[in-house]
């Protein structure tokens, strides 16, 4: 970049939160007036396009305001070797039909032609997928909408299918096989707190479709803990969830108000 173009940009208005001679940049359809999605290196003479962490988004618009620079009178973008002409007021980057460079042209010569790189910074697709991944085991799971009430000495699970293609469900019961005991705080000082380390599996069972609640009886009065898992007709996996807890406890009876008693 020489004096004279150096000039030029130093007057553009509103410069300075790295957006270069653009008054906006931002994925198709959406604003940005910072540099979240893209900034200029004077000193390699690149813009960098950056995606954003969605992948899907991969059509940006670089905008050129008039008001802002008003001494560009042209715009071209290089693509495979060859610059072609594009309108004034946009410039359309898609990483998946990438330009590498764009030329600013100036009213009346007064400067040469400018010519900056275009760079594309990817977004992370494995932090993507994974966090879709979440959030599809965060729908089906509360599309399956598991619940349970416990008695004396039974609970009942419901459920209802995560899937269309839901064929059946397993749930398997659990009681403690190794526990340890640690002081926490509580409102009046530590008490003791057991924790299970592990599970031992005393029971699974198969819910056939059209069948939504399973009830399982003749629990001693203990800690429990259930795993349901929704499979498809060829058994693939659809959910799983984790350790749900649960206590059989003895139940209190109920308080009965007699009335006034007199004792003689």
């Amino acid at each position: 970049m020489n004096k004279y173009q150096e000039y030029l940009l130093s007057h553009i208005k509103d410069n300075g939160k790295g957006t270069f001679l653009f008054s906006d940049c931002a994925p198709v359809g959406e604003s940005c007036k910072d540099d979240t999605y893209g900034s200029y290196d004077k000193t390699t003479n690149y813009f960098t396009i950056k995606q954003d962490k969605d992948i899907t988004k991969t059509v940006y618009v670089l905008k050129i305001s008039q008001d802002r620079c008003p001494f560009v009178s042209a715009v071209q973008v290089r693509k495979n070797n060859s610059y072609v002409d594009i309108p004034l007021s946009e410039i359309i980057i898609d990483f998946n039909d990438r330009i590498d460079a764009i030329r600013f042209k100036f009213i009346k010569n007064i400067a040469d032609d400018l010519e900056i790189g275009i760079a594309y910074k990817e977004a992370d697709k494995q932090a993507y997928n994974e966090m879709q991944e979440v959030l599809r085991k965060e729908n089906i799971l509360k599309r399956a909408a598991i619940k349970h009430s416990v008695g004396e000495s039974l609970i009942n699970i419901y459920f209802q299918p995560c899937v269309d293609n839901y064929d059946h469900t397993e749930i398997s019961l659990f009681i403690p096989e190794k526990t340890e005991v640690k002081k926490v705080g509580g409102p009046y000082g530590p008490v003791d707190q057991e924790n299970v380390l592990s599970w031992s599996l005393i029971m699974k069972t198969t819910v056939e479709n059209g069948i939504f609640f399973k009830s399982i009886t003749d629990l001693a009065y203990g800690r429990y803990a259930y795993i349901v898992k929704q499979l498809d007709e060829r058994n693939n996996l659809l959910i799983e969830t984790d350790y749900i807890e649960f206590y059989i406890r003895k139940q209190q009876p109920p308080m009965v108000n007699s009335g006034n008693i007199c004792v003689i």
